[in-house]
C-alpha cells in the first residue's frame, strides 16, 4: 500500500476550505440587494439611541448659527483643535449606551474633515483639513474609534455647501438642482468616502432638496451600487409630524431608506414601518435627531438641558418604533465637555430605570 504524503493532504484539506469559505463569500456578495437592504435596516433599527457628533468650521467661527454663510468664508487655518480626541467621543458614546455614531464629514461650511483628494473646479479639492491648523485624519480615527469600541460608524454629508455651491444659482433650502460641477462632486466624495472608509454602514445626507429628484435618486443608486448595505438617509426637516409621518410626506427626501423627524419627535402611532408608495411596498426606519444643549455645534454657553426632559425625547421615540440620535458637540479642543459626559452619563440611569433625580422612569417605552 502507497505511503501518504501528509504535506498533500494538508494542502489539499487547506485548498478545499479556501474554496468552500471564498465560495460562501461569493454567494454572500451575489445575494439580491433588496436582501442586503432587509438585514441592514432590521440591524439598524435594533440600535435605538446613537450620538450625533456635530464638529468642523462652525466649532472654531464663534457663530451660533451653524448655516451662517460667512463660516464658509473662513480660512481652512481656523480649524484647530489643540486637543483633538475622537476616542474619547465613542468612548462615551459606548458609555452612555450608544450603539452607533454620525459624524460631520462635511457641514453646510464646505470643510472637511478629511483629506479628499477629489478633482473639482480643475484642481484637487483643498478646503480640508490637509490645509488647516489641524492635520488628523479625523474620519479615519472616528471609524477606528467605532471598531475598538463595538459602535456602527455613520457619516453626515450636506448638499447644502456655502462654499463650494456658491455661484449662481446659489444653494437653495428649498426645491432645486445642483449645478453639473457641483452634482459631481456630491458623486466624487461620496464615493471617495465610502471606498476609503468601508466601514461606515450609515450615511447622513443632509438639505436634499436642494437636489432634484432625479439627482437624489441617481445619488441613492450609487451609494446601494458600491455598498449595497449602506444605509443612506436623506434628511427631511424640521417640521413637526402632522399626523402619520409617511413616505408621501417626505417627497423633498425622497428616496430614502429611513424616515426622521428633528426637534419634534412622532408620537406613538405616528410612524409604521412598512409603508407603501405608489404601488410598491418599502420597509422604512425612523430616526429622531435632537441637541444634548441648544445647538448641533459646541458654544461657549451652552449646557446640557434638563435630563428629565433628554429622558422624555428618549422615551417618546422609542416608543414611536424609532432611533434617537442625540447631538453631542465636541469643543474647540476637541474634546466633549465634562457637562456634556455627565449629562449622558446621567441620561443612561434613567433608561436603565435607575433613580435620577428629578425623572420618572416608573413608565418604560
Amino acid at each position: 500500500m502507497p505511503m501518504v504524503d501528509k504535506t498533500a493532504v494538508t494542502i489539499i484539506v487547506l485548498a478545499a476550505i479556501i474554496f468552500n469559505s471564498s465560495a460562501a463569500e461569493h454567494e454572500k456578495d451575489a445575494r439580491h440587494p433588496k436582501e442586503h437592504h432587509s438585514e441592514a435596516l432590521t440591524e439598524w433599527r435594533s440600535y435605538k439611541y446613537g450620538m450625533f457628533i456635530h464638529f468642523g468650521m462652525a466649532t472654531f467661527t464663534g457663530r451660533a448659527n451653524e448655516n451662517d454663510p460667512r463660516n464658509a468664508a473662513e480660512p481652512s487655518t481656523l480649524y484647530a483643535p489643540t486637543n483633538l480626541d475622537v476616542d474619547q467621543w465613542i468612548r462615551v458614546a459606548r458609555d452612555a449606551g450608544m450603539k452607533y455614531a454620525v459624524l460631520t464629514a462635511k457641514h453646510t461650511a464646505g470643510h472637511c474633515l478629511w483629506d479628499s483628494k477629489v478633482q473639482f473646479r480643475g484642481r484637487e479639492f483643498d478646503y480640508d483639513i490637509a490645509t488647516s491648523g489641524n492635520k488628523t485624519d479625523v474620519i479615519a480615527e472616528f471609524v477606528k474609534a467605532c471598531r475598538k469600541y463595538g459602535v456602527a460608524p455613520g457619516l453626515y454629508w450636506c448638499l447644502l455647501d456655502f462654499r463650494n455651491n456658491s455661484i449662481p444659482p446659489r444653494p437653495q433650502w428649498k426645491a432645486g438642482n445642483l449645478p453639473d460641477d457641483f452634482y459631481q462632486f456630491t458623486q466624487d466624495q461620496l464615493t471617495e468616502l465610502i471606498t476609503r472608509y468601508p466601514e461606515v454602514s450609515y450615511y447622513w445626507l443632509d438639505i436634499p432638496r436642494a437636489a432634484s429628484t432625479e439627482q437624489r435618486s441617481k445619488i441613492y443608486d450609487m451609494i446601494k451600487r458600491l455598498r449595497p448595505s449602506t444605509i443612506v438617509l436623506f434628511n427631511h426637516g424640521t417640521a413637526p409630524p402632522k399626523g402619520p409621518l409617511t413616505v408621501e410626506k417626505c417627497q423633498v427626501a425622497w428616496p430614502t431608506d429611513v424616515l426622521n423627524t428633528e426637534r419634534h419627535p412622532c408620537k406613538p402611532g405616528q410612524f409604521t414601518a412598512e409603508q407603501t408608495w405608489q404601488g410598491k411596498m418599502y420597509q422604512m426606519g425612523y430616526e429622531h435627531c435632537d441637541c444634548l444643549a441648544k445647538h448641533w455645534f459646541w458654544c461657549a454657553s451652552d449646557n446640557p438641558r434638563p435630563i428629565r426632559e433628554l429622558y422624555r425625547v428618549y422615551r417618546d421615540v422609542t416608543a414611536a418604533d424609532g432611533n434617537l440620535l442625540l447631538d453631542v458637540a465636541p469643543d474647540k479642543t476637541g474634546r466633549l465637555s465634562d457637562s456634556s459626559v455627565e449629562a449622558l452619563l446621567e441620561l443612561k440611569k434613567a433608561i436603565d430605570g435607575r433613580c435620577v433625580t428629578g425623572v420618572r422612569t416608573s413608565v418604560r417605552p
